[in-house]
């Protein structure tokens, strides 16, 4: 059976040279060879078929190249998957160790695979959220309401409290994500990360806690110091005593969110929602970082700022931009210096 296919693979190939070298060849030379004398025409037939043959084997090359590329494409496809399996099946270890190595396989995979960008992120997100959950003890309804008003809101944590170290390695991974388009926010609402480490000189740019939602997040004594978290839905987030020196927080929410005894020395709190924020005794707020922010009379401004007429120029600004009918942004423009 197999010398019958071959012999007619072989009979196949040398019709197709039969055709190409003859019939086709002469189609292609025309009338033009066909009229020449004949050695010329020979000599010009022999370069037509010269040419197919050529064209013929860029063809075959192109098509070999084209099959090399695909083969190539879907083994290497075939091998992220079965590392993203084999990173999954890790993170659903007992023992750390196998925890951090299926972080850090997916963070490989993530670097490696665009169109594999966002499930990885879905994937780290739920991991973090498994791992780091709110407090059962909780009512889920309250942790929708200011975070100094919830029931049994817990102190702040001793200075040096970390988060478990696969989830520190998991947000760590995700503060380094390549910049790429993201359909979905990274989701962690109400995720335990009290003490969370991610400050700029740890990263070779600063972190991106980017466009995420932390909505009643537990953050307390966060370092996010040099952090890039614009546009991130902080609302209703504890972060108490949370160091955001130098943060961007271009266009982020923190509305209802508790900063009390934050540090908020040189933070861009451009476009930054505020209303209702507690923000007593934040170190290094001014007046200026205020001026460009959304706040108004339920913002709970440290006691230096509560009557410091800019302060009090930008709340009536936010407030006329608030009752306005047309809005050309998410935040009134910078309130200038009163005279």
């Amino acid at each position: 059976m197999k010398v019958l296919e071959a012999l007619g693979i072989l009979l196949g190939v040398v019709g197709v040279v039969v055709v190409l070298l003859g019939p086709l060849a002469w189609l292609i030379g025309g009338d033009t060879v066909r009229s020449l004398p004949g050695k010329e025409r020979a000599d010009a037939i022999n370069a037509v078929r010269q040419s197919v043959l050529l064209a013929c084997g860029g063809v075959v090359t192109a098509i070999g190249v084209a099959f090399a590329a695909r083969t190539f494409a879907l083994t290497r496809r075939g091998q992220v998957t079965d590392r993203f399996g084999k990173a999954v099946t890790q993170l659903a270890s007992d023992t750390v160790q196998e925890r951090l190595g299926g972080v850090y396989a997916l963070e490989h995979v993530m670097a490696e695979s665009p169109r594999d960008h966002a499930t990885v992120l879905e994937v780290l997100c739920a991991f973090i959220c498994e791992q780091a959950p709110a407090p059962g003890n909780v009512d889920p309804t309250d942790y929708f309401a200011p975070p100094w008003k919830r029931t049994g809101q817990p102190d702040l944590p001793e200075p040096g409290t970390r988060p478990a170290r696969d989830v520190q390695a998991a947000m760590t991974v995700l503060a380094r994500r390549p910049v790429r388009p993201e359909p979905h926010r990274p989701m962690l609402i109400r995720a335990s990360l009290a003490g969370l480490g991610a400050r700029e000189f740890e990263f070779e740019h600063a972190p991106r806690l980017t466009w995420m939602f932390l909505t009643a997040a537990d953050m307390r004594r966060a370092d996010l110091s040099g952090a890039d978290l614009t546009g991130t839905i902080l609302n209703h987030a504890d972060l108490r005593g949370a160091v955001l020196s130098r943060a961007c927080l271009n266009s982020s929410r923190l509305r209802h969110a508790d900063l009390r005894h934050a540090v908020l020395v040189g933070a861009d709190l451009t476009g930054t929602h505020l209303n209702g924020t507690n923000l007593t005794e934040t170190g290094g707020l001014t007046a200026e970082q205020l001026s460009v922010a959304l706040i108004d009379e339920d913002t709970i401004l440290p006691e230096p700022l509560r009557d410091d007429p800019w302060v009090l120029a930008r709340i009536a600004a936010c407030a006329a931009w608030s009752r306005s009918k047309v809005r050309t942004s998410q935040c009134p423009p910078g309130t200038p210096r009163p005279d």
